[in-house]
């Protein structure tokens, strides 16, 4: 997995972090080079100064004095401490900070001209000493320390982390403002490929976000008009198609016992094929109005009669039910759209009879989600990649169109707008040893 962040708003919070955080670390830098340094190097010419001035003092001093001075300037070096670091923590050894060594190593470059090798030490509670050689005798003289020890004040720390706390928070509430637009675009894209219709979007704000919107929304209208188009196409082409349609049925019984059996059969296979055809184009176009906000309004029902009365339609009074499963157990009165449920229930039957193979089963249960009804079958099933792409209008698979009387690929996409449009869920899946699961969940009302 990248560490890189995938979405626009974090990737831009940590540019924006990080372009700040390089800001405070090249401004620490500068102060280094430009403050610090300057600083330590006249703290250190002034140290060389001062040790000369001592040296060249004590070269008036008889010897037996000059033991005593030493000490004396020891003692009051000492008492230039700052008081406000405690006696305990001046006993403690400490190890020399960079700016401390530098500041050393200036002073060692100012005496080594005059007085050849210089040593350093600092005892336990002691300051910094450096010794000197005069008249072949060794002392050694106390050196005020560095003020500041620290190479970044601590005030200048806490002011830089304050800065840049402020900064990356307001960063944080400018992308913030700049990704909600987008977020609002995303949540409608999605929508929108769910078959949903998406709530227009504000084209409000900065001039390139409201152009966003106006684009998708404008895209958004065009779709709903081409859909429009298509479901008047499809409705009138069923209403001008079933006039001669009915003449044609009409025909074929007139002629039943006077021509050839075979074709008469054969035409009315046709004739049986073509309206179903025009029923699942009427289907779609509701589906498509339901889908497009025109849902119907569910009402108390019990599930166990309405599921009879679809059954009934596929499997007529008098015909077997030997190829036919049903799981039904005593479920009170559900609230559900009839009409809905009843062409979205009857489209998976005929799917199954067309298209599967027996025995059919149908199992009708109640989970957390709702109402699940699943109608399984034992045909050549539907490859894993395909499941979803069959719910598009029009598509259809493999052993669909190898079918001896294919249908439009519209009784999958009827059945996922009308459950879709009353805010349930259609899932296809691969049923064990074959076959296929076709499984609709209506939520409660």
């Amino acid at each position: 997995m990248s560490a890189w962040p995938r979405t626009l708003f974090h990737r831009n919070l940590f540019l924006i972090v990080a372009l700040i955080l390089l800001a405070q670390l090249a401004s620490a830098v500068l102060f280094r080079e430009l403050v610090m340094k300057p600083r330590v190097r006249l703290a250190a010419q002034a140290a060389a100064q001062q040790i000369e001035a001592v040296q060249a003092a004590l070269s008036t001093l008889p010897v037996v004095q000059r033991q005593a001075f030493v000490a004396r300037l020891a003692a009051h070096v000492q008492a230039s401490l700052p008081p406000e670091v405690p006696s305990e923590a001046r006993a403690k050894p400490r190890r020399l900070s960079p700016l401390e060594r530098t500041y050393i190593t200036q002073i060692t470059q100012s005496l080594s001209a005059s007085n050849g090798e210089v040593a350093w030490r600092r005892e336990l509670g002691q300051p910094l000493s450096v010794q000197i050689t005069l008249d072949g005798a060794q002392y050694w003289l106390s050196v005020p320390g560095l003020v500041p020890t620290q190479a970044l004040p601590r005030a200048w720390i806490v002011g830089t982390l304050i800065t840049a706390a402020l900064a990356i928070w307001g960063a944080w509430l400018i992308q913030r403002r700049l990704n909600q637009p987008l977020m609002r675009v995303t949540q409608a894209a999605s929508a929108l490929g769910r078959g949903e219709v998406p709530s227009v979007l504000p084209e409000d704000g900065p001039t390139e976000i409201a152009t966003v919107a106006k684009g998708f929304n404008e895209m958004v209208a065009g779709l709903a008009r081409h859909e429009q188009e298509r479901s008047l196409m499809l409705a009138g082409l069923s209403h001008d198609l079933r006039t001669p349609l009915t003449k044609m049925r009409l025909v074929s019984e007139m002629l039943k016992g006077q021509g050839d059996p075979a074709l008469l059969s054969s035409l009315d296979r046709s004739l049986d094929g073509m309206s179903h055809l025009l029923d699942q184009f009427l289907d779609f176009t509701r589906a498509s109005h339901a889908a497009g906000g025109m849902a119907e309004k569910a009402v108390p029902v019990a599930v166990g009669e309405l599921v009879h009365d679809v059954l009934a339609l596929c499997w007529p009074d008098g015909q077997a039910r030997h190829d036919l499963v049903l799981s039904l157990p005593d479920i009170t009165l559900q609230t559900l759209p009839v009409q809905a449920f009843r062409r979205a229930l009857l489209n998976l039957l005929v799917n199954a009879q067309r298209h599967g193979a027996p025995p059919i089963e149908v199992a009708v249960s109640l989970s957390p989600d709702g109402l699940c009804v699943e109608v399984r079958d034992r045909g050549p099933g539907i490859p894993t990649d395909q499941l979803d792409a069959l719910k598009q209008p029009f598509a259809q698979g493999s052993a669909a169109r190898s079918h001896a009387t294919p249908g439009a690929g519209l009784g999958l996409s009827i059945v996922e707008r009308i459950v879709r449009a009353h805010h349930g869920k259609l899932a296809l899946l691969p049923r064990e040893g074959g076959g296929l699961i076709a499984r609709m969940t209506w939520p409660p009302h």
